[in-house]
């Protein structure tokens, strides 16, 4: 019994994916208890992290088999919380959508159940065999929901270059974890950690396989110039889909490499260190220059999902405790804003059927609290205060300027001010613009409206108060 209790959250969350999917075999017009079994397998995973957190991490004792393979430290716990309320906010958002695009219920509640797991596997991991197989399950079911709806030709578009460009970047990444094994003779993070080093004055068979590792994951995440299937796997794919793509694999991505990189490759940091703040630079920069010219809602928020990954990159690139501290409070409240505005997003098409700009004018008059709540969340994402946006890149901001990264802090300055007109053209159209006579009221369900509480909670009290989750973010780093 106490080995299976470090297993609980992933037992619970596959029981509910295999539960979901089979029920949707025998039960006819079941959207809504499949529905719900999701949520409770989501709300069951959250409670039992709480023994987790009280008996603090597993050691050689307690786990005797699975010590070198498995994690449930303090890291572990916060990446483990991040997703399942991740995928908890998409099902809260996403029932009235489903049910007007008629999707297949089934099909969409397991596979984002299986991609939690997949992700919570990224998380909890030791092993580089166990991160590969967590961000394959991602990946597939990734795919999968990308193309779930049928009568949309974009969404097949959008399945299918998601697919072709994730085939080659996890081929990419495997021939990276090949190389570390084979230069390490190990699979745990612990053990490549001793052994690998980049020489210096050349980069040879361990240089490389950093870089493999670096366009491997920079395809799950979304950098430069790995984010060729964002905008248009973003705008075809289902708008719920399209919540989930931007937060949960992404998040799972960086929990890998912040692990990977800390742990397993820290004597190769002057090498790798340079080549994430590049990328970072890149990423934000290219991010909010294409989301200049969008005027489709989901293309323009997939541009700037790109851009935030390089902040949260930059955290990374510092390469201090400071500095990963500060990655994972930015990750953290992105998460909740984002889907939170996703939700207003999911939202607005279900009802209007399409995402261009225009399709939000005069939103502000019609349903004032839903305007107010998408513009303090773009406040949020620009980083305006008193916003947990403003502090996280405080944080970034701060933690790059302690380790003598100050071009790299300019330009995060710069790239906040340049991503202020594409949100604001957004928020002129809710409140400046009148509504089309044809555009019907936007009303939400319950849902939509606990996403978007949940998400004012948090743009709003992380801002006025940000110590309870610095501190959780201080407990991952000292795990690492």
């Amino acid at each position: 019994m106490a080995v299976a209790l470090h297993f609980l959250p992933e037992l619970i969350v596959l029981a509910a994916a295999l539960l979901v999917a089979l029920l949707d075999l025998w039960l006819e017009r079941s959207r809504q208890v499949l529905h719900w079994i999701a949520l409770a397998g989501i709300a069951l995973g959250l409670a039992s992290l709480a023994p987790l957190a009280l008996r603090g991490p597993a050691g050689a004792e307690a786990l005797p088999v699975w010590a070198e393979l498995w994690r449930t430290d303090g890291f572990a716990l916060f990446f483990k919380a991040l997703f399942l309320v991740s995928t908890g906010l998409v099902l809260l958002a996403d029932r009235r959508f489903v049910e007007e695009r008629r999707l297949p219920a089934g099909e969409l509640y397991a596979m984002l159940l299986f991609a939690t797991l997949g992700m919570i596997m990224m998380a909890s991991s030791h092993n580089l065999m166990v991160i590969y197989i967590g961000l394959e399950l991602v990946g597939i079911t990734g795919y999968a929901l990308s193309g779930l709806d049928k009568s949309d030709p974009r969404s097949s578009e959008a399945a299918l270059k998601y697919f072709l460009l994730g085939a080659v970047s996890s081929s990419i990444l495997l021939f990276g974890l090949s190389l570390v094994y084979g230069l390490t003779g190990s699979l745990t993070l612990e053990g490549i950690g001793r052994v690998f080093t980049v020489p210096e004055g050349g980069v040879g068979l361990a240089g490389m396989a950093v870089l493999l590792l670096l366009v491997g994951f920079g395809f799950k995440i979304a950098a430069v110039p790995f984010h060729m299937w964002v905008p248009d796997t973003y705008q075809g794919s289902p708008t719920p889909v399209t919540a989930f793509l931007s937060v949960g694999p992404k998040a799972a991505g960086f929990a890998a490499l912040l692990s990977l990189f800390v742990t397993g490759l820290p004597q190769a940091t002057s090498f790798w260190r340079p080549l994430l703040a590049g990328v970072a630079v890149l990423t934000m920069t290219l991010g909010n220059l294409a989301a200049l010219s969008q005027t489709n809602l989901k293309r323009l928020m997939g541009y700037s999902s790109i851009s935030h990954t390089g902040y949260v990159l930059a955290g990374l690139a510092v390469a201090t405790p400071y500095g990963f501290r500060a990655m994972l409070f930015y990750l953290a409240a992105y998460a909740f804003v984002n889907l939170a505005a996703f939700a207003i997003i999911i939202a607005v098409g279900t009802q209007r059927q399409a995402h261009e700009l225009a399709d939000y004018r005069g939103l502000g008059q019609q349903n004032t609290f839903m305007a107010v709540a998408l513009t303090i969340f773009f406040l949020s994402l620009i980083g305006i205060p008193p916003t947990a946006g403003f502090f996280g890149k405080l944080y970034l901001f701060g933690a790059a300027i302690e380790q003598g990264y100050v071009g790299l802090a300019l330009v995060m300055v710069l790239n906040g001010v340049l991503s202020v007109p594409y949100y604001y053209a957004v928020i002129k159209e809710m409140f400046m613009g009148s509504p089309e006579p044809s555009a019907p009221p936007v009303t939400w369900p319950w849902g939509v409206e606990a996403a978007v509480i949940a998400g004012l909670v948090v743009a709003l009290g992380l801002g006025l108060g940000s110590d309870p989750l610095l501190r959780a973010a201080t407990a991952v780093v000292n795990a690492l």
